[in-house]
């Protein structure tokens, strides 16, 4: 291969099947209702979520690795299974939810998830301090949160690391052709911005904060992966989460909290077959915005995440991530991180 010549994505991936899948019905779903679509959501996700459990057994292996490593299930335990599926499941909604959302009205849309917890926001901006509200990836995507709440009129800016306007690498050819514009859609349906790691300025998100206007939801469990042996950069703090060490970007929360912002966090709660947000007030454990001053405030916020995963952790999308394991400094017997 020459130095300059791009490698060519697969034509297909076997971790396409889901998503093709989830496209073909909302396809489908198109000609109906908007409020018959929000209705059907959860159903056809387990339909989907069985076609992947069965097809896809590169996925279904890696996540019962995963929490056979991370939560110490054995492999003749009954609710291993029944939690790997219900991950498959969580993806498929969460495919589908990419689908149709951008074709929903306001009017629908602002049901599709039920938001607990919206008068510790309406306290906030009534201070007029502007809103921090800490993500997870943990149950539905982080847009639908933003999207509905912007449905029920509550200007949100969906905050995360990476570039949202560009398709995740190691995609195939077929993701990006079919699936790919549809999230792009949705971007275009709500606002969203990015978070350069290390970044001082962050100037997008300075520029929201100093409006105090629009909620600011951050998705700030992002896990940094460091090679064996070397110390972290200073805008990544070490935390724990289930007895492992994370390394999370400091940049963006430092930037909110010294700009006033109060915290608040949105974990989705598993509710029957609906999805159930749950917005809590957070306390910052100091006052200071060293990166020292920060940890301390990740760790609060991350041990909220270790609570729920310990309770339900088949709501955790990581579980699907190939690095997962990397990005919880988990080496395997050379030494090396273990992907």
């Amino acid at each position: 291969m020459q130095p300059n010549e791009k490698i060519r994505p697969p034509l297909v991936a076997p971790g396409d099947i889901g998503y093709m899948a989830a496209l073909a019905l909302a396809t489908g779903l198109s000609v109906l209702p908007s409020a018959v679509r929000v209705g059907v959501i959860h159903q056809l996700s387990r339909v989907v979520g069985t076609i992947w459990y069965k097809a896809n057994r590169g996925a279904v292996r890696r996540v019962r690795r995963h929490l056979r490593v991370l939560f110490n299930y054995e492999e003749s335990d009954a609710r291993l299974e029944s939690l790997v599926r219900s991950q498959l499941i969580l993806a498929s909604y969460n495919a589908l939810i990419v689908n149709l959302l951008p074709s929903l009205r306001d009017e629908h849309l602002a049901n599709l998830l039920r938001i607990e917890g919206l008068h510790y926001v309406d306290e906030i901006q009534r201070q007029n301090e502007p809103v921090l509200l800490l993500g997870f990836h943990y149950g539905v995507y982080g847009y639908a949160i933003a999207a509905t709440l912007s449905a029920q009129g509550y200007a949100t800016q969906l905050v995360a690391y990476g570039n949202i306007h560009s398709g995740p690498s190691g995609t195939s050819y077929l993701y990006h052709k079919l699936y790919w514009p549809r999230v792009k859609r949705l971007i275009q349906r709500i606002k969203g911005t990015t978070i350069d790691p290390g970044g001082k300025s962050q100037p997008e998100l300075r520029n929201i904060l100093e409006q105090k206007k629009e909620i600011v939801h951050l998705l700030a469990d992002q896990y940094f992966v460091m090679p064996h042996g070397q110390d972290p950069p200073p805008h990544l703090a070490p935390l724990h989460l289930l007895d492992h060490t994370v390394y999370l970007d400091t940049s963006g929360v430092r930037l909110a909290k010294q700009m006033g912002a109060q915290p608040l966090t949105a974990l989705p709660v598993k509710d029957g077959h609906r999805q159930r947000i749950l917005i809590e007030p957070m306390e910052w454990a100091n006052d200071g915005t060293t990166t020292d001053d920060i940890a301390q405030d990740l760790q609060i916020y991350l041990s909220r995440l270790e609570q729920r995963l310990l309770e339900y952790p088949a709501l955790w999308r990581d579980l699907r991530r190939s690095d997962l394991l990397p990005r919880m400094s988990i080496l395997d017997s050379k030494g090396t991180a273990d992907g």
